[in-house]
């Protein structure tokens, strides 16, 4: 048997075939046609990174054997008592490797895969010549966590592939431009500040001092890795649940901006089952948004008028979709939740895609929606299982700065003694 169709909203030929041979020499003649007709082959875009691309597990599992490279090299070192490189090297690496500014910058000229591992491999070997395991033990937990997500993330696709991926389904292309720029997360601002802090304490330990060593430990007493290993260990769990469940997360990153979240939008066709009334996890949905504290904003739909009680806000349905969600995110990061239609115009798609964390439903053949952060085969039960998880983030996110801001007066006060018993 073989099916070979164009997905425009994958942008790429789906071959399905009963042999491997077969579908070798398909691949070869749509190259050939493709060369025939002036396309050549490209580098892939992030923002359109196929589903089922196995790059984030090779990145994790690439990052964890840094880690474990580095720990057994500390350990090596130490064992032979080789002497450990200076601190202020250690103290540097790991003021950069946190400092949210530097990533960013990092990110643009090398994308987010280069760059976990140029930051993990330049992180292992620090803490190697260090001889400091304990920090890489941390992170290669980290690792792990985020190997198991990414692994759970591929497997999913594989799970809804012949659901998702069929030659007569729609399939709807991601816009990028459509999106908005990722929210700063309380986290990232903690980090910005903790960085800045570390330098000025530095700087003025450096300057009465006069001890570099001493400055050195100063910039690792304030690192604020706790306020950033918090919140990625639990969305790499989460994500991981939710691929579990066979939720297709196809944007981990953007589950982080659910901890900023203070609005959920939902489109009438999200709460209706096609062609008939209100989806049986309608209630159920609402009552998880408000128990996470979410704004619960609906269209006017006469088929939910039981259900507009239960929304704080209601919005003329001739009113475009992205200009409510637009006027939303000026009060805090928005969840929008559509299920596609074909008779839908752009502005639902483009309403969809404006929000912060952006979740398409594919039930009922509805056609898929690539661009959205999280697609949901299950319908609304899985944006049930979405919206009770945010009160967790936001308690992750709260708890982690805690304990960064805690470890980093304990990391100084210890500093403070040594330097008075003079050990």
């Amino acid at each position: 048997m073989l099916v070979a169709y164009w997905d425009t909203g994958l942008a790429r030929l789906v071959v399905t075939a009963t042999e491997e041979e077969l579908t070798d020499s398909v691949v070869d003649h749509a190259t050939d046609v493709a060369h025939r007709h002036g396309l050549a082959v490209g580098d892939q875009v992030d923002e359109l990174a196929h589903p089922g691309d196995p790059a984030s597990v090779r990145v994790a599992a690439t990052a964890l054997g840094a880690d474990l490279l580095g720990i057994a090299a500390a350990v090596t070192a130490s064992r032979l008592r080789l002497p450990p490189s200076p601190r202020l090297i250690t103290a540097v690496a790991t003021l950069l490797r946190e400092n949210p500014a530097f990533r960013a910058w990092l990110r643009e000229r090398m994308g987010d895969h280069r760059m976990d591992v140029t930051l993990a491999a330049a992180n292992a070997a620090v803490h190697g010549a260090g001889q400091s395991p304990t920090s890489l033990v941390l992170d290669g937990a980290l690792r792990a966590c985020q190997l198991t997500e990414a692994v759970a993330r591929t497997a999913a696709f594989e799970v809804v592939h012949d659901q998702l991926c069929a030659p007569g389904r729609g399939s709807l292309p991601a816009a990028p431009a459509l999106r908005p720029d990722p929210r700063t997360s309380p986290a990232q601002d903690y980090a910005a500040h903790a960085s800045a802090g570390s330098v000025a304490g530095a700087a003025a330990t450096l300057l009465v001092k006069h001890d570099v060593a001493e400055a050195a430990e100063a910039i690792l007493a304030g690192s604020p890795k706790a306020a950033r290993y918090g919140p990625a260990a639990f969305h790499a769990v989460l994500s991981a649940a939710l691929s579990r469940t066979g939720v297709l997360v196809r944007d981990p990153g953007r589950l982080r901006q659910l901890e900023m979240a203070r609005t959920v939008v939902l489109h009438p066709s999200a709460l209706r089952v096609p062609d008939d009334g209100a989806d049986p996890w309608t209630e159920d949905v609402l009552d998880a948004a408000r128990r996470a504290g979410l704004r619960v904003v609906m269209v006017q739909d006469p088929a939910l008028a039981d259900f507009t009680g239960l929304a704080d806000q209601v919005v003329d349905a001739r009113r475009p979709l992205a200009d409510v969600v637009a006027g939303l995110r000026s009060e805090g990061g928005v969840v929008t939740v559509v299920r596609p239609r074909p008779e839908d115009d752009a502005s639902v798609l483009a309403g969809l895609l404006a929000g912060d964390v952006a979740v398409a439903l594919a039930d009922a053949d509805s056609p898929v929606a690539w661009g959205a952060d999280v697609i949901a085969p299950q319908g609304l039960a899985d944006v049930w299982r979405l919206l009770r998880a945010v009160p967790t983030a936001r308690a992750v996110g709260r708890r982690s700065q805690t304990l960064a801001r805690s470890g980093a007066a304990l990391s100084g006060l210890l500093v403070a003694v040594a330097e008075v018993l003079g050990v």
